[in-house]
C-alpha cells in the first residue's frame, strides 16, 4: 500500500465542530488497519496551514504559553488570518476549531 499524506475516504462531517456529548464520536471503520495521525485529515495541508505552523512553532519557542500571548506572538510577526487581517482570540480559536 502506498503512503498519502491525507486520507481521501474520511467522510465529510455536518458540523465543523464534534459533539461534546459523550459517545457521539466514531471511528470510520474499526481495526483492519492502521490509522496514522497524517491520515485522519481529508487533504494535505495548504500554504495557509503550513505557514501558520511555523508561525507557532516560533511563537511557542519564545515560552509562550497564553492564548493573548500567542495571538500577539502571531500579530506582532505580521502572520495574520485568512483574510488578511490581524488575529484576536475569537478568529483564532475559530480557525482551530475549524483546523481541528
Amino acid at each position: 500500500m502506498a503512503h498519502q499524506d491525507y486520507n481521501p475516504q474520511l467522510k465529510n462531517w455536518q458540523r465543523i465542530i464534534p459533539s461534546s456529548e459523550p459517545g457521539q464520536g466514531s471511528i470510520e471503520s474499526p481495526g483492519g488497519f492502521s490509522n496514522p495521525v497524517w491520515q485522519t485529515r481529508s487533504s494535505v495541508p495548504g500554504a495557509f496551514e503550513l505557514s501558520l505552523l511555523e508561525a507557532l512553532e516560533e511563537v511557542f519557542s519564545d515560552g509562550v504559553t497564553e492564548l493573548d500571548a500567542l495571538v500577539e506572538g502571531l500579530n506582532t510577526r505580521q502572520h495574520h488570518d485568512r483574510h488578511g487581517q490581524a488575529w484576536t482570540q475569537e478568529s483564532f480559536l475559530q480557525e482551530m476549531a475549524v483546523l481541528g
